[in-house]
């Protein structure tokens, strides 16, 4: 292993952790705002191409991208999560390991994901748009239409989104944050660019959505491939398979031991936004597109904390695997902090410019979309501040492998919580639609207020049993060693 690479992982134990966070999270935070505006690109220009139908069928669509995101993110917050604790450990050649099973596991769900697009998406679209409201609703046939046929391409061709998200969580797991960036940036940028193009230059609708999407991965992709094959041998770790590569249990059962609740974690998502969706098409489909817009919209409110998130993972993983305990909990408290006032302030944008904020999506002159919309945008996002302690929880579980209850979080607040108290209040009380919106804030909060005492108690227990290991003392005097 090169100096340069050495000093790579040891800053991660000895840099001042102000400085540190932001040296780690500041480029993915970047990138992660660049992927908040990725992530409504596809709808504001099929809301121009179709006001009446682009933003629902994107919104239909949405369940099954966010199952195949939960997939690419969980394996890789297993395999990075992983590879921190053990390069912490000084344990590299099983960080290799880790490396290598984790892309073995991306290239084996991005074929599952390619059949399922293949012989499945038509079929989970028209289920779930063409009922009883789509039988009375003439254009709901053209939100089918449009959807599925979106929704195919994507899933079809998620093995650059799939493999991107790998390798990025690799290199940011050694401490490398400017090469994930630069990959998100461009392939963000990629889509954005080509959106217009395909869309309505072209003329493709949905299609060329699709298309400018699964080109903006590819490209995304090839960025760190490229820059690992031409810098072999500078990295910490062997990245990518070597021969002889063999599977090892501990290393497979390490990446899922946190990878499959992060996969749990975020389908819950997927799962929440659909039953959601059922929920709110006994009210109108402008309540749909109000929760579509929502959900576009809140992620330049989510998207910079998961980014400050991946910058304190390997910070906490690897401090946690030196058993450095007073640079593991200055780095919580501090991320805690940051999330906290970034939420702070995005919540107070959705509550003084909502209608701005809806006209992005081409409202046009829909009196109800406007009223039902800003009402969800003001009533929803003031989950974001219990949620910015959440997230963070979420990161500091995952770092030290215990994705068990990084996982319980996200299934409480979302299917134990906030589900069936949307549906009471919304079904069962005067507030009715008001009443599911309110359920947002409620749910998140609750959640938090349960997990402080399990977090606080999960890093007194972990410190004390590293404070007992034997080799534990020799990472506590010194940085791990090359």
């Amino acid at each position: 292993m090169s100096d340069s690479s050495a000093l790579q992982s040891q800053k991660l134990g000895h840099m001042p952790i102000g400085k540190l966070i932001l040296v780690m999270s500041g480029p993915a935070i970047l990138s992660m705002l660049v992927q908040a505006l990725y992530n409504i690109v596809d709808s504001i220009f099929i809301g121009a191409y179709d006001p009446t139908n682009g933003v629902l069928a994107l919104s239909y669509a949405l369940p099954m991208q966010l199952l195949v995101n939960a997939f690419a993110i969980g394996l890789a917050v297993g395999t990075g999560s992983l590879i921190s604790r053990l390069l912490g450990e000084g344990k590299r050649e099983d960080a290799s390991l880790a490396s290598q099973t984790g892309i073995l596991l991306s290239l084996i769900m991005s074929a599952t994901f390619a059949l399922i697009g293949y012989f499945v998406s038509e079929a989970f679209v028209r289920a779930y748009t063409l009922g009883e409201m789509a039988s009375a609703d003439a254009d709901m046939r053209v939100v089918y239409e449009m959807s599925y046929k979106y929704l195919s391409i994507c899933t079809c061709c998620s093995f650059g989104m799939m493999i991107e998200i790998m390798l990025n969580r690799i290199l940011q797991s050694m401490g490398n944050m400017t090469i994930p960036m630069v990959s998100q940036l461009v392939g963000a940028g990629t889509n954005i660019i080509l959106d217009p193009i395909f869309i309505s230059v072209i003329g493709l609708g949905s299609i060329g959505a699709a298309i400018a999407t699964v080109i903006g991965q590819i490209i995304a992709m090839f960025i760190p491939v490229i820059v690992i094959f031409v810098k072999r041998g500078k990295w910490d770790i062997d990245i990518f398979f070597r021969r002889g590569f063999k599977l090892k249990k501990n290393i497979l059962s390490g990446i899922l031991r946190v990878g499959l609740p992060t996969i749990v974690m975020n389908s819950i998502g997927s799962v929440m936004y659909m039953v959601a969706n059922l929920i709110l098409n006994g009210f109108s489909d402008a309540a749909v597109w109000s929760f579509g817009v929502y959900f576009k919209l809140q992620s330049f409110a989510f998207m910079p904390v998961f980014g400050l998130n991946q910058g304190c993972i390997p910070i906490m993983g690897y401090n946690y695997g030196a058993g450095n305990r007073q640079r593991f909990d200055k780095t919580f408290r501090s991320a805690m902090l940051i999330a906290f006032c970034y939420m702070f302030v995005v919540m107070a944008l959705f509550h003084a410019i909502p209608g701005v904020l809806l006209k992005l999506f081409s409202v046009g002159d829909n009196a109800l979309r406007m009223s039902v919309g800003s009402e969800a945008l003001r009533l929803c996002s003031v989950c974001f501040l219990p949620a910015a302690f959440g997230v963070i929880m979420i990161a500091m579980f995952n770092s030290v492998g215990h994705g068990i209850k990084a996982m319980l979080i996200s299934l409480l607040r979302q299917i134990g919580i906030l589900l069936p108290l949307g549906y009471v209040l919304a079904k069962f009380t005067p507030m009715g639609l008001t009443g599911f919106w309110t359920a947002f804030p409620i749910a998140e909060a609750l959640s938090v207020l349960i997990f402080i005492p399990v977090a606080v108690s999960t890093i007194n227990k972990i410190f004390k049993q590293k404070s007992f290991g034997s080799d534990s003392a020799e990472y506590i005097r010194e940085p791990a060693r090359a």
